[in-house]
This record gives C-alpha cells, sequence and structure tokens, in this order.
C-alpha cells in the first residue's frame, strides 16, 4: 500500500511546491532564525559540512539515525523542506541518492546539487540494487577514508564559496583547519593499525572498503549481493575467519545481527558493534582502529 502511494505523494508535493512557490533560503531553521539551510544526505557529511560552514548556516541530513542510507525513502516534508535549501550535498552513488536524486531535482529545480565524491576515485563491484535486481556498481562508502574526506571537504568549500563568494575567505580558513584535523586522525589511525597482524575483520555489511583499502586491511563481508548468507556460504564464511584468523565481528545498527551472532559464537570472535552513518565521524573511525588495534 505503501509504495502505490509513493508516486501519488511524490507528484502531489511537486504541485504544492509549485504553486506555493517556495524560496530556496527563505526558511528558519529549528532554532527560528533566518540562518540559510543546507541540506546532505547523511550525518557524516553533516559533521564536515558544519565544520566549513561555520555557524552561519543550519545543516539537515535526509537519512535520519537507525536508517540505511541504501534504501531509505524520504517523507513529503523533506522533499517541500529540500526546494528551500541554499544547496543539497549527496555522496553520489548510494542506492537512497541513486532512487531519489532525479525526483528531487524535478520538485527542487532552483537548488544547486553537489556530489561531493566527485573527484575521488571509486572502488568497483559494490551492490547498490534489491535481491530480485542487483546492480554492480561503485563503492560509495568513501567518507569512511579519512584521506577521501579531504576531498570531500575541499568540494564542500569549492561549492560554499561559489554560492556565498561574500564569505569564502572563512570557508576557506576552516577548510584548512578541517583538513589539518583529517590529517591527524589519518595518522593516528596509521599508528594504530599498520603493524597490525593479522589484518583481516569481518563485517555484515561491506561499508569499510575504503578504510581496509587505505590501512592494507582485508574486509571479508557476511552480506552478498545485498542477501542474507545462504547455510553453505554461512559455512564458508566460518572457515574464512579461521583462516584469515579473525578475531573482529563488526555489526552496523541498520542490519540484522543474527548471522554475525552465529559466526561470532563459532569462531570465538569479538561482536563489536560501529556505526560509520554517525555525525561523530572523527571518534567512530577511531573507535574502529582502536578495536582492530585491540584484538
Amino acid at each position: 500500500m505503501q509504495m502505490r502511494l509513493l508516486p501519488f505523494l511524490f507528484y502531489l508535493v511537486a504541485c504544492l511546491c509549485f504553486f506555493t512557490g517556495c524560496k530556496p533560503s527563505g526558511r528558519t531553521d529549528n532554532k527560528g532564525t533566518q540562518r540559510p539551510v543546507i541540506t546532505v544526505s547523511i550525518e557524516p557529511l553533516r559533521y564536515i559540512t558544519e565544520r566549513i560552514a561555520g555557524d552561519g548556516f543550519h545543516v539537515e541530513t535526509f537519512v535520519p539515525k537507525g536508517s540505511s542510507p541504501e534504501t531509505y525513502e524520504p517523507t513529503p516534508e523533506q522533499m517541500m523542506k529540500l526546494r528551500q535549501s541554499l544547496v543539497y550535498f549527496t555522496i553520489g552513488d548510494l542506492g537512497f541518492e541513486r532512487t531519489w536524486t532525479d525526483r528531487f531535482r524535478q520538485t527542487s529545480p532552483e537548488v544547486p546539487f553537489v556530489r561531493t565524491s566527485e573527484g575521488i576515485k571509486l572502488i568497483e563491484g559494490h551492490h547498490h540494487g534489491t535481491p530480485d535486481k542487483p546492480e554492480n556498481e561503485t563503492d560509495p562508502h568513501v567518507w569512511t577514508s579519512p584521506a577521501r574526506m579531504k576531498a570531500i571537504a575541499q568540494n564542500i568549500c569549492a561549492a560554499l564559496c561559489k554560492l556565498d563568494t561574500a564569505h569564502a575567505r572563512q570557508f576557506r580558513r576552516n577548510l584548512q583547519q578541517t583538513l589539518a584535523d583529517l590529517q591527524a586522525t589519518e595518522d593516528s589511525i596509521h599508528t594504530l593499525v599498520d603493524s597490525l597482524h593479522p589484518k583481516a575483520f569481518l563485517i555484515y555489511h561491506p561499508t569499510l572498503t575504503y578504510f581496509a583499502q587505505d590501512y592494507g586491511l582485508t574486509q571479508i563481508a557476511i552480506e552478498t549481493d545485498g542477501k542474507e548468507p545462504s547455510p553453505a556460504q554461512l559455512v564458508r564464511l566460518i572457515r574464512l575467519c579461521k583462516e584469515k584468523q579473525v578475531r573482529t565481528i563488526f555489526v552496523q545498527q541498520e542490519f540484522d545481527r543474527r548471522n554475525a551472532e552465529l559466526i561470532a559464537k563459532e569462531t570465538g570472535t569479538h561482536l563489536v558493534d560501529i556505526n560509520p552513518l554517525s555525525y561523530e565521524w572523527k571518534e567512530e573511525m577511531l573507535k574502529i582502529a582502536r578495536t582492530l588495534h585491540a584484538q
């Protein structure tokens, strides 16, 4: 029933936006002030955008805490609010973005859409579709790499400088401070994991592909093509964990943890909750590195 209502809601929103003549930067934020509003796809983007934009802007996130950016469906209210944003920052290839961006452009034609992963070399082979219609495209989880987060920050800064030239100098100053902090985070993670042995970890959804590539780690995913593993696949995963001496299994709150718990029980590995989608991006990345260091 909900799926049948989506096209109707989409066109209803489009009509309301057209007839009310919403303006891109006129909406008050949640504190009742007239700060311009910036919209982002996920919380890690809000983390980095706020550091570059400063206190003069209010940043809102589409995908709420606990929801998956692979499958999230925005509310009509969110679609209305987007039209009133100064800019919309996306990662570019999240399942949610691939499904909804064209519709967002139709309902918010005056809002600039900025792909913050622009210029980043993407890793091939990530699943973006549904179990009955898989689409193997590029891995979108670029924000889990501090090195690539620098490029994201630079793309955000460039867009803000273009949209608000009066504050460009401040944006650039904020960018330099942000890049220094990102470099310090990258260095701290290297210190924690460079001498790590063994270098393999298990995770439900392969969110840490870029993190693993940056630090010479091996990521083993429980999920296969967006589906739960079969009993035979579980047996192979258990065998592989033992061969690779895996000591840590990462689980994310938006995914079912039962298979991870089963593998942990069979292999004697530690089950650790992580949230790569957290607003507290820096602490989350350091937590992952500290967990691997302590294994």
